[in-house]
């Protein structure tokens, strides 16, 4: 009797302390708390007054659960139970990633497929199958094929537009949302070939072209490629481009803004970006590094450093707000960048803050007018292996070991900089980890298969998507990957959807459209009164 009322209590939502053993009983209270969420779950059909895109770059399913465990041992948990924020959104689904002419994918393909609804050949932007890689000319006789990215949908309907992003803001994701290139390294002129006359490079494109020019927010990285004389860290080993033409595009960016008579800023520290907030502008530009912005955990969280992503997308939604809406692109790039290196640490540490902005965007908007997805461009070849403990650290080693004695971490990559082996001549020897710190920042997981360059490659697997908000039920079941910008412009009725918002069809898809006046209590009631109904005959 009192386990029933325990369950019926659990229902309702009511705090109770856990059990200190996960028992069956525990077991059957907390599935019927998932199942009571389910059921009373509400299709909400208004129509999108805003959407945010949160892309993780690389952040595979194994990624995203190694982080939700190190989130929960962090705050003193075994780690394995916890959820990260958009875990508990209420519908998820999975899409698949692949190029039109690669099954494992690099992040322009895929930056085309999330924001301008194709699938697209390897490292080439905002283009259809007609593209030719790296091959100017030829590309753009087929310039009528490019497509259009979301963003110039919502700016048709009057919405405002933007993005922020822990790369370069020429970066392949954050790229994609405006940018048409054979070739996603073309950043400056200073990497176009002589050959590539008729091509614009990324930068000149975000500057000068639509949609980007009318972007109200754009924040990252990736100074450098902005002027002709920019400085950049030659200890970095990242890419390096100076302006051959001699343009200084930060300064074209301010007189357009000028011209139109708008309020704008351009920033480069955390403390300007502070100041620029306080009389906040029409548009900003803030290009916080020479190229890409700083891990998380070595961010420099001073007034003259680099914003977090968090206090980036919060700046943005409250720059972005209006009443006919917006469309916000957040990407936390880095998650990805560590994984390259094999660097379990810095890339768990990553997505964790990619999580706090997720958190911030869904305290400063609405789940009745909002819809928010949190997806991946792609995964990694991350993998959670061995039979480790309940609450083992997941920086730390399986307690498995090989057959010759040797132990092995418990995230692991198939391949990268971190295969620990040598050849002696008459076999291979294995690094011993008993006394290496694996949790350590700089430590690089075991791979299984050396790469000579170092850099780890991407997974070719489905990635999750996460949706709340109106019509976010749509982010259910296998999807090809650019799905996820159809449902953006269906939601909101933008492009080729926009005459289906008026349709019978769409309203009649949800049982009993939603408002935000009605949010379906009715239906609600009635799950309640059945669930209730069948505890108590149970009683």
């Amino acid at each position: 009797m009192m386990r029933k009322l325990w369950g019926i209590l659990v229902a309702f939502g009511v705090s109770i302390v856990i059990a200190e053993h996960e028992d069956r009983h525990f077991w059957q209270a907390s599935m019927k708390d998932e199942i009571w969420k389910t059921i009373t779950a509400r299709r909400n059909c208004a129509k999108a007054k805003n959407i945010v895109v949160f892309i993780g770059d690389g952040m595979g399913i194994p990624v995203i659960t190694a982080a939700r465990i190190l989130k929960g041992q962090k705050a003193g948990k075994t780690g394995e139970e916890t959820f990260l924020n958009f875990e508990k959104f209420p519908y998820t689904g999975l899409m698949r990633t692949y190029c039109t002419d690669k099954q494992v994918p690099d992040s322009a393909c895929t930056g085309t497929a999330l924001f301008s609804g194709i699938k697209a050949p390897y490292y080439t932007l905002g283009v259809d199958v007609h593209a030719k890689y790296g091959e100017c000319k030829e590309t753009m006789k087929y310039k009528s094929y490019f497509p259009e990215s979301i963003m110039t949908y919502a700016q048709a309907a009057e919405k405002l537009t933007g993005f922020v992003t822990t790369s370069r803001v020429t970066h392949a994701t954050p790229a994609a949302t405006y940018a048409h290139s054979p070739h996603r390294e073309w950043e400056c002129d200073g990497k176009l070939p002589p050959e590539a006359t008729e091509c614009k490079d990324i930068a000149r494109q975000m500057i000068e072209d639509a949609p980007a020019r009318d972007f109200h927010v754009i924040m990252g990285g990736g100074r450098q490629f902005f002027f002709p004389n920019e400085t950049y860290n030659q200890n970095r080993s990242e890419t390096q481009c100076q302006r051959r033409d001699g343009r200084k595009l930060v300064e074209t960016w301010m007189n357009d803004k000028k011209s139109r008579n708008a309020t704008y800023k351009y920033v480069t520290t955390t403390s300007e970006l502070q100041d620029a907030m306080r009389n906040k502008p029409d548009y900003l530009l803030g290009l916080f590094s020479s190229s890409h912005m700083s891990y998380e955990i070595e961010r420099n969280t001073s007034p003259n450093g680099e914003p977090s992503l968090a206090d980036m997308t919060e700046s943005a939604i409250n720059i972005l707000e209006n009443d006919k809406g917006f469309l916000l692109m957040v990407e936390g790039a880095k998650i990805d960048h560590a994984l390259h290196d094999n660097n379990a640490r810095r890339s768990l540490e990553d997505l964790l803050a990619f999580e706090e902005a997720v958190e911030r965007a869904l305290k400063k908007t609405s789940q009745l007018d909002t819809l928010i997805i949190v997806t991946a461009d792609h995964s990694h070849t991350l993998t959670i292996n061995g039979y480790p403990a309940r609450g083992n650290p997941i920086l730390g080693i399986a307690e498995n070991q090989t057959d010759f004695g040797l132990p092995y971490t418990t995230l692991m990559f198939t391949n990268g900089v971190g295969y620990n082996y040598t050849n002696n001549g008459t076999h291979i020897l294995w690094r011993n980890l008993t006394n290496v710190d694996t949790q350590a920042l700089d430590f690089r997981q075991q791979a299984a298969i050396y790469r000579e360059n170092g850099d780890e490659t991407h997974g070719g697997e489905d990635v999750a998507a996460y949706a709340i908000g109106p019509w976010a039920h749509l982010i259910t079941g296998a999807h090809e990957q650019p799905y996820v910008a159809h449902v953006a412009k269906y939601a909101a009725c933008l492009g080729d959807y926009a005459e289906m918002c008026q349709s019978s069809m769409r309203k009649t898809s949800c049982g009993i459209e939603v408002s935000s006046a009605n949010t379906g209590g009715i239906h609600a009631f009635f799950i309640t009164t059945m669930f209730l109904t069948s505890y108590i005959l149970q009683l």
